[in-house]
């Protein structure tokens, strides 16, 4: 269950341009938190602004009671939590919304498939995956617009696992969208029925990741959106996703409807998302 936290900041650093990592001291987030989960921040101390901003969890040390954000510079929430002082509180309410599932098979290979700061979140979940599975079957693949803007790469090739950089303009590493690099791996496999999938970033890249790993008959293909949240509890509606068939106890014959990305996702089955 999610619990409302004064978390103490213990580190601000700049990661690239634009791009932030804070560190917080929480023991019960650090602790609860799972690949996939985010946290609701007030960014300022009073009502302005009134809305919290959420920020998935990029990485947690549970033995010394920390985990971090990892976030671009977008707006004036970002930029409010960037300027906090070390050793100042925030008020945190996580964490928050539906994981990943990393299967029941020990012999899977997990492809994660990452889109600009689409890799905060899968930090964690590599770290996760080899924790449960072992590094061995993993590889990442990460996506950026140019060689400065790729996120990561360090804390990815630490875990031990393989790494595949693209760059849109071909500065670094596979000139191309990352969804063709992921296009090219899987059609190198001898058989992708027991590949996983797990993937966040752009709505669109995320859109045809799904159609690829369809395409490929991948086991699974988990997808973390990233729709605009105003209470992050479930409460507002302001952040619902169009889902494949009825809602749960909907005895109708509904083609789709709408479900939370706060409170039933981030995490969704690709399958079951109406893509727009």
């Amino acid at each position: 269950m999610p619990g409302v936290y004064d978390c103490e900041i213990i580190e601000h650093s700049a990661v690239g341009e634009n791009v932030r990592r804070t560190v917080l001291h929480c023991p019960e987030i650090a602790s609860t938190a799972r690949a996939g989960q985010f946290a609701n921040v007030a960014v300022a101390h009073g009502t302005d602004p009134l809305l919290r901003r959420p920020f998935s969890v990029h990485a947690t040390y549970p033995s010394d009671g920390l985990f971090s954000f990892l976030y671009v510079m977008v707006g004036r929430g970002t930029a409010l939590l960037s300027k906090m002082e070390i050793g100042q509180s925030v008020n945190v309410v996580g964490p928050l919304g539906r994981g990943f599932d990393l299967g029941d098979d020990p012999d899977a290979k997990h492809f994660v498939v990452a889109g600009g700061c689409g890799a905060a979140p899968l930090h964690f979940l590599c770290e996760a995956i080899c924790e449960k599975w072992g590094c061995s079957g993993v590889s990442v693949l990460s996506g950026a617009q140019s060689r400065d803007a790729v996120l990561c790469e360090t804390e990815f090739l630490s875990h031990g696992v393989d790494v595949g950089i693209s760059t849109d303009d071909g500065s670094y590493g596979y000139h191309g969208f990352v969804t063709a690099l992921l296009r090219e791996k899987l059609a190198a496999q001898a058989d992708c029925r027991r590949i996983r999938v797990y993937s966040c970033g752009p709505h669109a890249m995320m859109r045809e990741v799904a159609g690829i790993s369809r395409e490929f008959g991948v086991a699974s293909c988990q997808v973390s959106l990233e729709n605009n949240m105003a209470c992050g509890i479930g409460v507002c509606m302001g952040c619902v996703q169009k889902i494949r068939g009825a809602a749960a106890g909907d005895t109708s014959e509904s083609e789709w409807h709408f479900e939370r990305v706060c409170r039933d996702g981030p995490v969704f089955d690709a399958e079951d998302i109406v893509w727009d």
